[in-house]
């Protein structure tokens, strides 16, 4: 089929016969068992699970019926219905529970956008529109594509999951930043964002969205603490994130194996020939911000395709909803976003159709996002900071010295990156439509931040990370060009170039040759493309150099489209042949017990939710000696007791270097469990602390006299009830 850039095919005509509307209907009640029997076989209880399906149900039912309504008449696919419902349910869920939070309601939160809608329905006029619309029959294309998405990411839920087990005997260590997601989203569902979970009486400045979604989702099904975010969220997330893939990659070729490439790309597709890997699905699994931001950022990609269109009913309003989800989703999607709406802008300036949709599209993207950073982010203490090169020297390919190498080191990181996204390459030598111009604006963005900002966990790579999303998208409808310009030959060698290329981007080499790593894995395809021109230049010379120079491009960007794929297979097989965790050692950092559980549950069923909770536990592993305690990365207290510390988790507090009324909390906590005084007791008292939580591990002390009484205690953890 002849690949059409940019084209969406005509809807169907009429209503959706009977039949069809069976299967269409089958798909999402097949995704609820399906889910349903996954939570129980990753150790949910079965009602539990069977509540979370009903919430999750209704939040994705209320958002696709919206965006029915939006779109009229037009035929829509079940992928369509449920990747927009994704998007735009959860995150009016969460809008709404914060919104009612403090009200009587609060508990109904959640079922504000619900009710709303259901009111509208009363309307006829709203129903016949509801009514007018078609859902067309899910094709083997479809549910293949999304299915393959689907396989490669349960294979890294399933490794997440074991990694991450809900319930254990002996001892385990869970990712250093899953106990302070969990523990966030009880903060923001409880308290909002006007008070923090780890020091109580701060605000919370950060990209909190999805800890809301998951905190109120936790309340409205009664679930234990991390089932929410360990369980539901990767099945929930990463479904709407494939199913947006498919949807807005068909809405831009008709040819049938564009949405398969872009699924494949966003969900296997890895970075070349660097030191990190840096998977989108295995990546949206320990920061969960970042799958639930690219909900908002793919979801904004459609509205803008329609919005250009004509096609979309109130298309600034999703586009403002969208823009808002990206900066309280994950921030860098906002920069990801706003690159690629500006570049749109700025291209669509010689184009009469568009330039007034365009400029709106823009101006209303940097003023959502403008006013949701100073409501949300601003005056937080990041540690993102200006040092160009530093991801350079991360990956690998800079040593650190010399302007040359910063140069050499900084394109490495660019092409470590870009391979995934070279179908853009096809699309430059036709007359480039806005959605070309917005991934080429949304890839610049990506890698501009990525190029010049530095970040003592790597973060900085979250830029073009979000920014591959959507680019990756665009770029398979580049590839679906290149199978219609490429003779068969030369896709299949073009293809064996691409594996070869990855191959060698996966190979160990010395540290001082390793920035040599991804200009060899460009290095095999370009060495391809000029082949191809030096052959055109053989049978007709000159004349026949410009001609090639199409095929050429085409034939590149499918080599280096499969070295990434070659890439992203090797890190699913490590991932699938991963063995499962070890039990952790008992004095390992962040490890914890059964014993550590149950005296904070105890904790909790005992206190006010209002109280105040102090610790001597700090650090990142047990100890207690504070010139030992490398990390300030404990967040266990808060995540399982649902109660605001008086401080915990210092380093994700303030920045780093620690301000000081931050080491003033710490040096109150730990100097009250190992030698009581008055003076403390009564600061701690004065602060609202009405409980204190003993780490055996971290203290010799185990006399507190007349400041604190035993209420509770474990092997591992003493509750102490502070007296006035």
């Amino acid at each position: 089929m002849t690949a059409t850039l940019l084209e969406r095919g005509t809807p169907p005509e009429g209503r959706l016969r009977p039949e069809g509307a069976r299967v269409a209907w089958a798909v999402p009640c097949g995704l609820a068992v399906a889910g349903w029997t996954l939570l129980v076989a990753g150790d949910v209880d079965p009602l539990q699970a069977f509540v979370l399906v009903l919430v999750v149900g209704v939040q994705v039912g209320t958002g696709a019926l919206l965006w029915r309504l939006a779109q009229g008449p037009a035929g829509l696919s079940v992928s369509e219905l449920i990747g927009m419902g994704t998007a735009i349910g959860l995150l009016l869920a969460m809008l709404g529970a914060q919104l009612l939070r403090p009200t009587p309601l609060a508990p109904l939160g959640w079922l504000a956008p619900t009710a709303a809608l259901a009111a509208a329905l009363l309307a006829p006029a709203v129903r016949a529109r509801l009514r007018a619309g078609t859902v067309v029959r899910p094709a083997f294309d479809e549910l293949g594509s999304v299915g393959a998405g689907l396989a490669v990411a349960l294979v890294y839920v399933w490794s997440f999951w074991r990694a991450h087990p809900l319930s254990f005997d002996g001892w385990r260590s869970y990712y250093v930043d899953i106990p302070y997601h969990e523990a966030l989203a009880t903060s923001l569902a409880t308290w909002g964002p006007g008070d923090s979970i780890f020091a109580a009486g701060n605000p919370v400045r950060y990209h909190w969205f999805v800890h809301a979604w998951s905190g109120a989702t936790t309340d409205a099904a009664g679930a234990d603490a991390f089932v929410v975010l360990t369980r539901v969220l990767p099945l929930v997330v990463f479904l709407g994130i494939l199913c947006l893939v498919w949807t807005w990659s068909r809405r831009l070729s008709t040819h049938r194996a564009v949405p398969a490439l872009a699924v494949l790309l966003v969900a296997v597709g890895l970075n070349v020939a660097s030191a990190s890997s840096i998977t989108f699905l295995q990546h949206s699994l320990l920061s969960p911000s970042l799958g639930f931001g690219a909900l908002s950022l793919l979801g904004a990609a459609v509205v803008i395709t329609d919005l250009l269109r004509g096609t979309l009913r109130w298309p600034y309003a999703f586009l403002a909803l969208f823009a808002v989800g990206c900066v309280g989703g994950k921030t860098s999607f906002a920069a990801v976003l706003g690159g690629g709406v500006g570049l749109l802008a700025v291209a669509g300036l010689r184009d009469r159709d568009n330039r007034r949709r365009a400029l709106t599209a823009l101006l209303v993207v940097l003023g959502a996002v403008a006013v949701a950073f100073v409501v949300l982010v601003m005056g937080s203490a990041g540690d993102l900071f200006l040092e160009p090169g530093a991801t350079a020297r991360a990956f690998g390919v800079w040593d650190g010295s010399g302007w040359l190498g910063l140069v050499l080191g900084t394109v490495a990181v660019v092409l470590v990156f870009a391979a995934k996204w070279a179908g853009l390459l096809v699309l430059l030598g036709r007359r480039a439509r806005p959605e070309v111009w917005f991934a080429l604006g949304a890839a610049g963005a990506g890698l501009l931040f990525a190029a010049v900002l530095g970040h003592p966990g790597l973060s900085q790579t979250y830029f073009p990370i979000s920014a591959g999303v959507a680019v990756s998208v665009v770029a398979a409808a580049g590839l679906g060009v290149a199978l219609d310009r490429l003779p068969a030959a030369t896709l299949w060698t073009a293809a064996g170039v691409g594996v070869a290329a990855g191959v060698v981007g996966l190979l160990s080499v010395p540290q001082r040759l390793a920035w040599l790593s991804p200009y060899a894995v460009w290095g095999l395809p370009l060495l391809l493309a000029l082949g191809l021109l030096l052959h055109r230049w053989w049978r007709g010379g000159p004349a026949r150099v410009r001609a090639g120079a199409v095929g050429a491009t085409a034939a590149l960007a499918w080599a280096l489209s499969i070295a990434a794929l070659t890439s992203g297979q090797a890190a699913v097989l490590d991932s699938a042949r991963a063995p499962a965790p070890a039990p952790a050692a008992p004095e390992a950092p962040m490890a914890w017990s059964p014993a550590h559980a149950a005296a904070l549950d105890w904790l909790r069923v005992h206190s006010a939710v209002d109280d105040v909770v102090a610790t001597n536990r700090q650090c990142s592993a047990p100890g207690d000696q504070a010139a030992t305690c490398g990390r300030h990365r404990w967040f266990l207290d808060a995540a399982l007791a649902d109660r605001r510390m008086y401080v915990q988790g210092a380093d994700y507090l303030d920045g780093l270097p620690h301000p000081a009324w931050v080491r003033d909390r710490i040096d109150v906590s730990r100097r009250f469990v190992d030698a009581p005084n008055e003076a403390d007791a009564r600061m701690l008292w004065d602060a609202g602390v009405r409980w204190v939580v003993v780490d055996l591990a971290s203290t010799s002390n185990r006399d507190w006299g007349a400041h604190a009484a035993q209420a509770f205690a474990t092997d591992t953890t003493v509750i102490l009830r502070l007296s006035p």
